[in-house]
């Protein structure tokens, strides 16, 4: 009996050791979620793709120069909730956003929830807000 119950133990321990990762979930901690901004700048890229949708967005520094911002959102299947398409945002495209910006000063953001959003310049938005 105590053989069995020690067996099972050990086969349960590493059950939970080998499939514990398939639940995690990396959290935003590298993003300051107290402070958010927005950015105006033209789009070089839109990845519509698991596991989050990416922008890539050229914005003017202090001195005129272009930075490459890097813009994580959600999923292609909650902006689809949301009305976005892989092709509501192209190459080329003005817009400005409103995202969490990295704690490191890294040109890399969040804006996936409720305070996330791309303003067109002809005045449309495009909300993120988990749905």
């Amino acid at each position: 009996m105590k053989f069995k119950l020690a067996t099972s133990a050990v086969l349960i321990a590493c059950l939970v050791a080998v499939c514990g990762p398939a639940w995690a979930h990396h959290g935003n901690s590298a993003y300051d979620e107290a402070h958010w901004i927005t950015i105006s700048g033209t789009v070089t890229e839109f990845v519509w793709a698991n596991p989050h949708c990416q922008i890539f967005l050229d914005v003017k520094d202090d001195k005129g120069a272009a930075v490459n911002w890097a813009i994580e959102s959600q999923s292609p299947g909650i902006m689809r909730r949301n009305n976005w398409t892989r092709t509501s945002v192209k190459a080329g495209d003005q817009i400005t956003i409103t995202l969490a910006p990295a704690k490191n000063g890294a040109p890399v953001g969040f804006s996936g929830n409720q305070m996330g959003k791309v303003v067109f310049a002809d005045g449309h938005v495009l909300k993120m807000d988990i749905r």
